[in-house]
């Protein structure tokens, strides 16, 4: 369509040329009769050399119009002035032609650009299903989650050992968590010194991992407080695909996220958050938590919780 459009606008301006050389030509016949004209009713030759011009005109006028015209009592040939009014109304309307020409262009233009638009535009689509398909080729998530406990009665002022009891209390949540997580189907669980690694195969089911986790650490916490300890958890997790060692290219990343220890709230890069825009109905609304030196600078961001 847009080849059509280009052509249109070509011939267009052809047009518009062609009807200005017109308009020259007719302008300077113009002149040169009605200067020939004027000075043969003065008995003057200045414009002798139009004569042959004028003449041929005055004949061919003469064909459809052939009167004299009374001037000062004296009749002469009024072929060429009836030549010169129409030449001079025809150039007139060869302008407002141009005009209304220029306005087509202008249309034809604009539809040009409207066509290049939704070209563009198509284009784009195009592309932003391309890249939205390989982003979703990532489609495996990893979950690590770290418990920390602290008792409640013991404090600087109070005194006491802060470090007794801990690891009891963060394996009982540990084997708690464990026990309520394990009943979620799809799942793979590993346990390294302080932390669970979850593995899921399937991106769609993220929104239901991360909620069960919410709940579950929330009602481990609420049963632990009631025996006067508290029990934060610190949360991880990124999404990969099957081409990624997950040794050195999955797991480091979780544990550097880890290491920012914000409490109860998932946290994630840049990567995971462009995966988890792409879902539907989405339980999270990711926000940027700030940048972080993890090894190298990243943009961290947190998952909270719809209302």
């Amino acid at each position: 369509m847009i080849k059509i459009y280009e052509l249109i606008s070509k011939f267009l301006h052809f047009l518009i040329n062609v009807l200005f050389v017109l308009q020259i030509i007719i302008m300077i016949v113009v002149f040169l009769t009605a200067s020939y004209w004027f000075f043969d009713l003065l008995n003057s030759d200045i414009f002798s050399f139009a004569e042959p011009l004028a003449a041929s005109i005055s004949d061919f006028v003469r064909l459809f119009y052939d009167r004299e015209v009374q001037a000062g009592g004296v009749y002469v040939d009024g072929s060429l002035l009836l030549f010169d009014i129409i030449a001079i109304v025809v150039v007139f309307l060869i302008a407002k032609s141009k005009y209304y020409i220029y306005l087509a262009i202008d249309s034809v233009n604009i539809a040009i650009k409207e066509c290049k638009a939704q070209i563009e535009e198509k284009f784009n689509l195009e592309l932003q299903k391309e890249a939205e398909m390989n982003i979703k080729k990532a489609n495996n998530v990893a979950v690590l989650v770290r418990f920390t406990a602290k008792n409640m009665l013991i404090d600087a002022t109070w005194g006491g050992d802060t470090g007794d009891g801990v690891k009891e209390k963060e394996d009982e949540a540990f084997k708690t968590f464990y026990s309520s997580i394990k009943n979620f189907t799809g799942c793979k669980f590993a346990k390294t010194d302080d932390k669970m690694l979850i593995l899921i195969n399937d991106f769609n089911k993220v929104d239901n991992l991360l909620s069960f986790i919410e709940v579950s650490v929330n009602k481990i916490s609420t049963e632990m407080r009631k025996q006067k300890w508290l029990l934060y958890a610190n949360i991880a997790v990124d999404v990969y695909d099957n081409k990624i060692n997950f040794k050195t290219g999955v797991y480091p990343v979780l544990e550097r996220l880890l290491s920012i220890n914000h409490k109860n709230e998932p946290l994630c890069l840049g990567n995971f958050t462009i995966r988890y825009k792409l879902q539907p109905n989405s339980a999270f609304t990711p926000f940027v938590k700030g940048r972080y030196n993890l090894g190298e600078e990243y943009e961290v961001w947190v998952l909270v919780k719809k209302n």
